[in-house]
């Protein structure tokens, strides 16, 4: 049988897509992931860092029914959701453990609530969040359950607070200088089931 350039063209085009498929298949399954379910990961020489978005029973503000978590190398931290009008963006405004028995009735406790107004606005200056998607757009909203998840994520000047007010954003009275680089939290997994739901 002679081997035309044609038939050359075709096995070329099946070879391409053989070796592209199971890529392919990876990019699908990565946009489909719900935020709720994703895993996200960001390691350095200071250690290894986590973060996720944890659903909640009812809701968690009114920007988002998702609860933030940042897990440095010591705690956990949590977060609900604030944005802007305007410019300003998306802001982390840090929470007590929204799965603690004491946030079942009103959800969990704000810890900035009580503290006087420049304390308070020069912690949330370290709390800018910023949610991207594979292109590296920045998205405009905190993403809500069944949303798609974020490619990357980045919470860059949470660090300084960790460093110099970590009793700021967590009610761990023995809270201590938790070291974290500026850095980029990468999607790496997604979940087959989202975590518990937390209060309220």
């Amino acid at each position: 049988m002679r081997y035309s350039a044609r038939n050359h063209r075709v096995a070329g085009l099946a070879l391409a897509a053989i070796v592209a498929a199971p890529w392919l298949v990876g990019v699908a399954q990565a946009a489909a992931c719900p935020a709720e379910r994703a895993v996200y990961a960001m390691k350095t020489a200071e250690g290894d860092f986590a973060a996720a978005f944890v659903p909640a029973r009812s809701y968690a503000s009114v920007a988002s029914d998702l609860y933030f978590r940042l897990t440095t190398t010591q705690r956990d931290y949590w977060f609900r959701f604030a944005v802007s009008n305007g410019y300003s963006g998306i802001t982390l405004i840090p929470v007590a453990d929204p799965y603690a028995a004491s946030a079942k009735m009103d959800g969990p406790e704000e810890l900035l609530e009580d503290e006087p107004d420049d304390y308070v606005h020069d912690i949330l200056r370290t709390l800018r969040f910023y949610p991207l998607d594979a292109d590296l757009n920045m998205l405009a909203d905190p993403p809500n359950r069944g949303d798609p998840a974020p490619a990357f994520v980045m919470v860059p000047e949470v660090g300084l607070t960790l460093w110099y007010e970590p009793s700021a954003i967590t009610q761990d009275l023995a809270a201590t200088r938790d070291p974290m680089p500026r850095g980029v939290f990468r999607r790496t997994a997604c979940l087959d089931a989202p975590p518990p739901e937390a209060f309220p």
